[in-house]
């Protein structure tokens, strides 16, 4: 009986010997980028799909996942060139962006907006104006035929 328990001592300590763990790098130097709606207070675009396409095969998708609850998303290159970057929040709204990556394997910073929000106001107040002109100009027209 004694030799039973040590042998199946024996194995279980063997078998731990053998078992694996988990271990962790901190990774830095990544590329990020962070989307958000173009409104007053730029709010993120949470949970967003994201796809990375590496520089050498822009139909295969390098990378996928979401952006995090403040539309970040980070990525990890192993090459240099231009990366394809495609955001989709699911409800129409997106981007496409290629960011050019050095040899240093380090991006060209740069921040974006589409539109700034002065040309919106005056787009929006040019389509005001538009409607409205169409609208007088067929009530005009109706007046005149009767």
């Amino acid at each position: 009986m004694k030799k039973l328990i040590l042998a199946i001592t024996f194995i279980f300590t063997v078998k731990q010997c053998f078992a694996h763990g988990v271990g962790y790098t901190i990774l830095k130097n990544g590329v990020g980028i962070k989307v958000f709606y173009e409104d007053v207070e730029k709010t993120p675009i949470s949970y967003a799909e994201v796809k990375i396409y590496s520089p050498e095969d822009k139909n295969i998708e390098f990378q996928s996942g979401v952006t995090d609850k403040n539309g970040c998303f980070v990525f990890y290159p192993d090459r240099a060139g231009k990366w394809k970057i495609e955001v989709n929040d699911g409800m129409g709204h997106g981007i496409i962006k290629e960011i050019e990556i050095s040899e240093d394997l380090i991006p060209k910073v740069e921040t974006t907006s589409q539109l700034p929000l002065w040309k919106k106001i005056l787009y929006g107040i040019s389509i005001i104006f538009g409607f409205t002109g169409v609208l007088f100009y067929i009530l005009a027209t109706k007046k005149v035929k009767k």
